[in-house]
């Protein structure tokens, strides 16, 4: 019995031991997970800034270089210089040596227009006025104010025409210009008027009139007026008639020249018409009690001078003006000053203006990007032709405020029947 109770005892003692074991694992356990939580620090979220965004840059491409040429269709580019020539001549009695002298002298004025193949000429005559009853009752020739006198053939005869023009020869000009005088006693003019008689030309040169077709748009217009008298026009001032004639021609001051064939006021009396010298009927003012009174040293054709300045006056300043457009119709070297006069006109009609329709451009070494060639249609289109220089003198020059190429007066052409002008141009590109 005894190890049986022994067996027992030992068996409750175990399965006690056990259990104590098994209980003391569940509150190890729990104590192990019951430990209070660390509670870790909660941080704001860190934003990250935005990264910029690399700019793309287009890429830079210079502007291709093209030439262009400006319209073959334009009217601008051909070349066909026209001039028209008004001489108003004084025909008084004291005229008489002067006009032999012109004459005599002709062709050396005439010499750079009518053998320039290029140049399309008018070339008419008018004579002076006197506004008074005397004049109107007793001169002797049909002519009215203002009107072109006819034209006279190599025989000395009078056409129907009323101007000269490229097809007449030289001594029909001569003819034409030899007007003649009229003396004072047969009814010739006493005061003359030039003024007066060129406002009526102008009058007179529409449809159907005396003087149609002498004036032409697109031609250059000079007068020249040829006298040892000055203007006696009362209704009209120097610078109205020099404003009469630009406005004549549209407003365009470039388009009209006048010239001076004129006496000095420092010429003897002798040379002078009567109402420039020192006489009391004349300018009393010299006088006291018919008698010179020593105030007076001579008198010139003032209005007539204040007149060609004004008409002018782009040319330079009066001083200037003066020794270019004014000779001395008693010069001892006539001939010489007459001839200098028909260059002047000649490089003037030769001048011309281009306007472009785009702006050239400038290169790297700051030259501008264009070029003036002058020669036929099918010479032009094949790019060729006579490349005219880029020079003031001689040349073609670029004025930026109107946007046009300019070519002086003194180009030498080769000169081809029908040629014209090629602008070349490279453009400043169009803004994107």
């Amino acid at each position: 019995m005894k190890p049986l109770i022994a067996l027992c005892i030992y068996l409750s003692a175990f399965l006690l031991l056990s259990a104590c074991a098994q209980e003391s694992g569940t509150i190890i356990a729990q104590k192990t997970l019951e430990q209070p939580k660390v509670e870790l620090p909660v941080y704001p979220d860190v934003v990250q800034p935005e990264q910029p965004e690399i700019p793309v840059y287009p890429t830079v491409n210079q502007p291709e270089i093209v030439w262009i040429t400006e319209d073959g269709g334009q009217s601008q580019l051909d070349f066909n210089p026209r001039v028209d020539i008004l001489f108003v001549t004084d025909n008084s009695d004291s005229m008489k040596s002067a006009q032999a002298n012109l004459i005599k002298n002709l062709n050396r004025f005439t010499n750079g227009i009518t053998n320039n193949k290029m140049i399309d000429y008018h070339i008419g005559v008018i004579s002076t006025w006197d506004s008074s009853e005397r004049f109107a009752t007793k001169k002797k020739d049909t002519y009215q104010i203002g009107e072109l006198r006819n034209v006279k053939s190599i025989a000395g005869t009078d056409s129907k025409e009323r101007f000269v023009t490229k097809k007449d020869s030289a001594g029909v000009l001569a003819n034409t210009l030899k007007i003649g005088v009229a003396p004072y006693a047969e009814g010739g003019p006493e005061v003359e008027e030039f003024f007066s008689p060129l406002a009526a030309a102008l009058d007179k040169s529409g449809h159907a009139a005396v003087n149609e077709g002498f004036f032409r748009e697109d031609a250059q217009l000079v007068v020249i007026f040829m006298t040892d008298a000055d203007d006696s026009s009362t209704r009209i001032t120097p610078e109205q008639m020099a404003q009469t004639l630009i406005d004549f021609k549209g407003g365009r001051q470039d388009k009209v020249s006048v010239y001076g064939v004129l006496v000095n006021a420092k010429d003897p009396d002798s040379v002078k018409d009567w109402d420039l010298r020192v006489h009391p009927k004349y300018h009393p003012e010299c006088f006291t009690g018919q008698k010179n009174n020593g105030k007076c040293t001579g008198f010139g054709p003032e209005r007539l001078e204040e007149m060609i300045v004004a008409a002018n006056s782009g040319a330079g300043n009066p001083k200037q003006i003066r020794e270019q457009y004014i000779m001395s119709i008693t010069s001892p070297i006539f001939g010489t000053e007459l001839g200098r006069m028909g260059d002047s006109i000649t490089v003037k009609t030769l001048e011309k203006q281009i306007f472009l329709s785009q702006i050239p451009r400038v290169d790297d070494a700051g030259k501008l990007m264009l070029r003036v060639r002058y020669g036929t249609a099918d010479v032009l289109a094949q790019g060729k032709g006579q490349l005219i220089p880029n020079k003031a003198n001689g040349g073609w020059t670029y004025n930026p405020s109107s946007n046009s190429v300019k070519l002086s007066g003194n180009v030498k052409y080769e000169y081809k029947e029908g040629a014209r002008f090629a602008v070349d141009l490279v453009p400043v590109p169009l803004a994107n």
